[in-house]
């Protein structure tokens, strides 16, 4: 949320959307003129869109403290400051030649912000990555690891305090219902396909007689006469 927000703001201050800001012209003009290029165009001002963040976000955050507790609150702010890194981390420099016949004989560049399908592959892979940290909101956030406690935590990784139950195994207590006896889809590669959704158990494949009323034609006067049709398929439920 607080990445979409910084990428969100900045995009309307680049395109003019917002009077209270605009294009980043602090490197305008300077560059490498030994390599033929400098700096110019419309960068993006990923300052306005984070500070913007900052205050929007974790104003709000604060305000909750006292109902959600402090080792949450380090950990949602901590998690928050991650998500406006990765709008950082993931910039990109973009260049436009100019020359006679299109020679490129000097190139003017700027920085611009990634496509946001980016920076959520980018914070997904943070996400597969994420830290299991200690719930001592007195001090800074720490790996619960033993062998890791003494390494701090980056500011760019993403954290968690519990882990995530199996919900892969039924969890009464936890409202888990599992994925036992689910229809899935064999050929599918997605969320909804087998190798996933069966969580690696394997499937049973049942085959199911469908009945329905088929070739239907108007008879006068007045009535419909219908065929009755019988079709077999494979239906597919994890194990």
């Amino acid at each position: 949320m607080a990445a979409g927000l910084v990428h969100a703001v900045t995009r309307s201050c680049s395109v003019g959307n917002m009077t209270e800001c605009s294009c980043d012209a602090a490197r305008t003009g300077s560059g490498s003129p030994s390599e033929g290029w400098h700096w110019g165009g419309c960068s993006d001002d990923i300052a306005y869109g984070t500070w913007f963040s900052r205050r929007f976000i974790d104003h709000a955050t604060r305000n909750v403290s006292a109902r959600t507790g402090d080792a949450l609150l380090a950990m949602n702010q901590h998690n928050s400051e991650a998500g406006r890194q990765a709008i950082a981390n993931t910039m990109l420099t973009d260049c436009r030649c100019h020359g006679v016949s299109g020679s490129c004989a000097v190139k003017t560049c700027w920085r611009t912000m990634a496509p946001f399908e980016r920076v959520g592959s980018y914070l997904k892979e943070r996400y597969e990555n994420s830290v299991h940290v200690l719930e001592r909101p007195a001090r800074k956030l720490r790996h619960r690891d033993k062998e890791r406690r003494h390494v701090a935590v980056m500011r760019d990784q993403l954290v968690f305090l519990s882990k995530s139950p199996n919900y892969c195994l039924e969890d009464r207590r936890r409202g888990v219902s599992g994925t036992r006896g689910r229809r899935c889809n064999r050929t599918s590669a997605g969320p909804d396909g087998c190798d996933l959704l069966c969580c690696g158990r394997g499937y049973n494949t049942h085959v199911v007689r469908h009945v329905e009323r088929c070739e239907c034609k108007f008879v006068w006067c007045c009535y419909v006469r219908c065929r009755r049709c019988e079709t077999m398929h494979d239906v597919y439920t994890c194990k």
